[in-house]
């Protein structure tokens, strides 16, 4: 694992290289629908953030909850090619429009696009699936931003990665402080699936349960439930993730001092100024995710590949 995220801005860098987008023609689409789950799922979510001119709908599910015709264009992925949902979620919507696109490694899903004669793009082989981000994501930009995704700073993306692969760095010092926590994430709208894949990590690298939340909504609700007084301090942290509307961040320091009593520790992660603001930025908060799930992982002193109540479930049900 440690490999696979000191090494994300390279599976970026090799995706934008390898992907063709000429062999797309969106000329007369009107909507996205993205299709996945678990790590396979969480590309479309940040795309979605990413783009909020875009008609974007992302679904985690067995068959689509929303409308598909042919102005929809409908990215379909699953790292394995074997996802139960996805492959269901295929056999439904390949029916309803011809502008597909299937992201995979092969498996079923790769057959059934073959024989349908659907648009497909190879990922590596040999990842974890919440490994392969870097690959999927660079993919989902550069259909939609091309230009943008050319401006990225990958210098800046692997000193990054090289300081952090160290229990010298700041992402070390941090997970010192929140192995032993439920972190609760908090992030704006526009970034909340950030705050998910964060979780998500928590929960599959580091053995970790945590959950993600939004501000300002959490001011309207999730604030009272910490009254509570039989709250641990002991069992919670908090995890802010660049906040940086004015009065979000007020809110922050409302919020951080209205629960100093209830969480071991509070921290705010933003974007150093040395780090480019464009795609740059987002690639560096992803890369800081992973490498603080690892070091949480190796303090928690778990397995950090294996997941072996996820293999359980599908065992089960299939």
């Amino acid at each position: 694992m440690k490999k696979n995220i000191e090494n994300f801005y390279k599976h970026v860098q090799d995706s934008c290289r390898d992907f063709d987008r000429k062999k797309l023609d969106l000329g007369n689409v009107s909507k996205v629908v993205f299709a996945g789950m678990g790590g396979s799922a969480i590309a479309g979510s940040i795309l979605k953030d990413l783009f909020p001119d875009l008609d974007i709908i992302v679904e985690r599910n067995y068959f689509p909850n929303t409308p598909i015709d042919e102005s929809t264009f409908v990215i379909m992925c699953s790292y394995s090619g074997n996802t139960e949902e996805t492959l269901s979620y295929y056999d439904y919507a390949s029916r309803l429009t011809d502008n597909s696109l299937v992201i995979t490694t092969g498996g079923k899903l790769l057959e059934k696009a073959k024989s349908d004669k659907v648009k497909f793009q190879l990922l590596p082989k040999g990842f974890p699936p919440r490994s392969a981000l870097g690959f999927s994501l660079a993919i989902l930009i550069t259909i939609f931003d091309e230009e943008g995704i050319k401006n990225i700073d990958y210098d800046c993306l692997k000193k990054f990665a090289e300081e952090s692969s160290s229990e010298k760095s700041e992402v070390y010092a941090l997970a010192k402080k929140i192995h032993k926590t439920i972190p609760i994430i908090v992030t704006e709208e526009d970034l909340s699936s950030i705050g998910f894949r964060l979780k998500c990590q928590l929960n599959e690298n580091s053995k970790m349960l945590s959950y993600n939340v939004t501000i300002p909504e959490m001011n309207h609700n999730e604030i009272v439930g910490w009254e509570n007084t039989k709250i641990d301090k002991k069992l919670f942290s908090m995890i802010w993730v660049h906040i940086g509307w004015p009065k979000n961040i007020h809110r922050m320091k409302i919020t951080n001092e209205i629960l100093s009593d209830k969480v071991s520790y509070a921290v705010h992660l933003t974007v150093p100024d040395n780090v480019p603001k464009n795609l740059t930025a987002l690639f560096f908060l992803i890369n800081y995710i992973d490498w603080l799930s690892y070091w949480c992982g190796i303090l928690n002193n778990v397995d950090i590949d294996a997941i072996k109540s996820l293999d359980l479930i599908k065992k089960k049900i299939s």
